[in-house]
């Protein structure tokens, strides 16, 4: 087993991500909010915490509690500087959404800075559907897809932006457009709202409306989690964005066309936002997810549940590392972490520094077959 990412590493980006883009969160989330002077309060106190290392578990009757206070009592050394970093991550996450209520409110206290980042692209979004047309191939889409994967505010970085392009080191679109023609059922495992949302429902406009698919279903998160990652009422302020505009309209009548003809669907388990491996899907998601005849996870945070948060030798297999699944899958990302596997000797840029895979440069569109095929 390859050793597990972990914050405590000196110069590591885990490290870099919990002294520096974890207290920038935390600040810009009580700015951008009008908060009470309690959940301001708790906030506050979650973010001093990452000075002194301590991490304080959940209130039991929070919906996730059991499974990280099991943790944290299994590990009573684990602190912010010492601890894995997609736990962290996870917990992070869980701890803001304790705090500010959002099972008991439903309020969206990341809302204001996705809706920006939507309302942002609509140029973008003007001058991609008025090339649909053109969009012949799946190779096409595909790539036009990954290039959303860019806008991700929870990086707080200018790395990236949709306006330059990734480098591919791994591209099996002519692979997996192979396997498109023989798809009935494709879902999407989303990733960031906003501007990939958008290109996320434009794939799968495509989809429907080009090839044999005839139903795609999009996972949501069933709650504000890393800041920018799609909710359902994300794709609802999405689609009133579009059809607020007459340019744009015709397809925000579309998606909701397909929606009430049950060949678009859209659900929000809550296993996306535990933390937890892929390797242990519930059995409930794993027999609907085995329905399906290609699954696509979008994203890096999908990428590393997929493969585990480790740092492994660049030319493992992939497919080693992705198990438990029937249809095909196809992993569709910009790195923006220290993890990456399935390289062939000659597309690794570099073996002595890991900046590359996280600066926004490179991208993947990996194809893993699954067991049912």
């Amino acid at each position: 087993m390859a050793e597990e990412i972990m914050t405590g590493k000196e110069g590591s980006f885990a490290r870099y991500t919990i002294l520096n883009r974890v207290p920038d969160i935390l600040k810009d989330l009580i700015a951008g909010n009008n908060l009470s002077r309690e959940v301001e309060k708790g906030l506050g106190e979650l973010l001093n915490s990452l000075t002194v290392g301590k991490l304080s578990p959940l209130d039991r009757d929070y919906p996730f509690a059991e499974m990280i206070n099991r943790t944290l009592l299994e590990h009573p050394e684990y602190g912010w500087l010492n601890a894995p970093f997609l736990f962290l991550e996870n917990y992070l996450y869980h701890r803001i959404s304790e705090t500010c209520g959002f099972f008991s409110n439903n309020r969206d206290y990341f809302r204001y800075k996705k809706e920006a980042e939507a309302l942002k692209g609509r140029d973008r979004f003007t001058a991609s559907l008025s090339n649909f047309e053109s969009l012949g191939s799946f190779s096409e889409i595909c790539l036009l897809n990954l290039m959303g994967n860019k806008a991700d505010l929870s990086q707080n970085t200018s790395y990236y932006t949709p306006d330059t392009a990734s480098e591919l080191l791994i591209d099996h679109r002519d692979w997996a457009a192979s396997l498109i023609e023989k798809a009935s059922r494709v879902d999407i495992i989303l990733d960031n709202a906003g501007e990939e949302l958008f290109f996320d429902l434009l794939l799968a406009y495509w989809l429907l409306r080009r090839t044999g698919v005839r139903t795609v279903k999009l996972h949501f998160k069933s709650m504000p989690y890393f800041v920018s990652d799609a909710l359902i009422p994300d794709y609802r302020f999405l689609l009133n964005l579009l059809a607020g505009d007459k340019e744009t309209l015709w397809f925000a009548d579309e998606m909701n066309r397909l929606e009430g003809e049950g060949r678009l669907k859209l659900e929000a388990d809550p296993f996306f936002v535990s933390g937890e491996s892929y390797s242990r899907l519930p059995r409930d998601l794993s027999e609907e997810l085995s329905r399906s005849d290609l699954l696509i996870f979008k994203g890096d945070l999908n990428y590393r549940r997929l493969v585990g948060d480790c740092y492994w030798p660049y030319e493992r297999s992939t497919s080693s590392l992705v198990t438990g699944f029937s249809p095909d899958i196809l992993i569709s990302r910009i790195l923006k972490s220290e993890v990456m596997a399935g390289l062939e000797p000659e597309f690794i840029p570099s073996r002595d520094r890991t900046d590359w895979m996280f600066s926004g440069k490179y991208g993947q569109i990996e194809l893993v077959r699954g067991s049912g095929t």
